[in-house]
């Protein structure tokens, strides 16, 4: 019988086994130690997931975005809110990642691009994370939400070391705290130099700035902890993202010279790598009423984590769910969650990695991986490649 914890060492190693397994044996498995239930499949995930009635998201539960880790930070921000708040702070910052709004920003997308595109026309080696897609991701957020683009390095720092770990040891280092109560305050900071050199600039940080809810304008130190889900949430699962879809084309060299001759296949292409590549190991909700689901009874109280990595490689989803194949047509993913949660992220994501990927692709169009040095992070709630040693073939 599969046993299933997020703390597991085979987790932190390769959890696409044991998913599998939860998949089919025990699709809501009942962790223990933390009285939650975890879901494994596609349908399941999906129906939930879109079940506000059923579950809660705010902070007043027991969070279980950050379950595991009872002592990493949690930013008060519009994912862990309930209806009206969330509905009224959504709507907020919303229109920020519209397709026209996004389609905007496409000069400016291509403009980083094109600079950071630059470190791949060296000779010798290039790292794809660090001297790459990361910086692309950081400046790219800094366009969006409105933050100085020259503090784009120092602005990625507090993210890397935010999700740094020890020896594969769950939770946050002291480092890591630290780091989020520097981003914390430097955000802070910069709200308040906002409020007295304001600008007219279509940018998020205005909408905040600019927001009044029940007859007062919102505080800074509230702004300052939505900002900092939002510059997490922006910079660092995307280049994780990126850094899987490229190891999948070097592996794939057929599939690469598919998209080096024809790049109108890369938006498709890019979907399937979104697919197949999620880093964000586990979200989820505390129950609120009781949810019959496989046999089982969730109780309120308890907490249920949607196991999205394992949802995207689920076998009554999608064919051949483990082969990368950027011709499949999926018409529905999970990387971007679903429901009033979902992630607000998809065009930007959508628009950087397309354009990232041609500006790789004309100029490095059969890049070579060094595979013994990929470098990985493996924590119990992120996971993926933060290093990623490539060359000219």
């Amino acid at each position: 019988m599969v046993e299933y914890s997020p703390l597991m060492p085979e987790i932190f190693e390769d959890p696409l086994p044991v998913y599998k397994q939860l998949r089919a044996e025990a699709p809501a498995y009942y962790v223990e130690e933390f009285d939650c239930w975890a879901l494994s499949r596609f349908e399941d995930i999906w129906v939930q997931s879109g079940d506000n009635a059923s579950y809660s998201a705010s902070l007043r539960g027991t969070t279980p975005a950050h379950l595991i880790t009872k002592q990493m930070p949690v930013f008060p921000s519009v994912n862990m809110m309930d209806p009206p708040e969330h509905t009224r702070n959504r709507a907020l910052i919303s229109g920020a990642f519209k397709p026209r709004r996004v389609a905007g920003l496409a000069p400016a997308v291509e403009a980083i691009v094109e600079k950071h595109a630059k470190a791949l026309e060296r000779d010798g080696e290039v790292d794809l994370v660090g001297d790459y897609i990361a910086k692309i991701a950081m400046e790219v957020s800094c366009v969006l939400l409105g933050l100085p683009i020259e503090d784009a390095e120092e602005l990625y720092s507090y993210v890397n070391r935010f999700f740094a770990r020890e020896n594969d040891q769950p939770g946050m280092t002291e480092d890591g705290l630290l780091a989020a109560d520097e981003l914390n305050r430097y955000l802070e900071s910069y709200i308040q130099f906002r409020r007295k050199n304001p600008t007219d600039d279509d940018v998020l940080l205005n909408a905040y700035l600019n927001a009044v809810f029940d007859d007062k304008p919102l505080p800074d130190d509230n702004i300052a902890s939505q900002m900092s889900t939002l510059v997490i949430g922006s910079t660092d699962s995307f280049p994780k993202v990126f850094a899987c879809f490229l190891l999948e084309l070097f592996r794939n060299p057929g599939q690469r010279a598919e998209l080096v001759a024809d790049p109108s296949l890369i938006p498709n292409a890019f979907r399937e790598g979104l697919r197949y590549g999620m880093p964000t190991q586990f979200l989820g909700r505390t129950v609120v009423k009781p949810v019959e689901l496989h046999g089982h009874t969730f109780e309120p109280g308890q907490s249920v984590i949607f196991l999205f990595p394992s949802a995207n490689r689920d076998e009554r989803e999608f064919e051949d769910p483990d082969r990368f194949d950027i011709h499949r047509q999926s018409r529905r993913i999970l990387t971007f969650g679903h429901g009033s949660h979902s992630c607000l992220g998809t065009h930007i994501a959508a628009l950087e990695g397309e354009t990232a990927t041609r500006a790789l692709l004309d100029r490095m169009p059969e890049f070579v991986v060094d595979e013994n040095r990929v470098e990985r992070l493996r924590s119990e709630f992120v996971a993926g490649i933060v290093g990623l040693p490539a060359s000219r073939a």
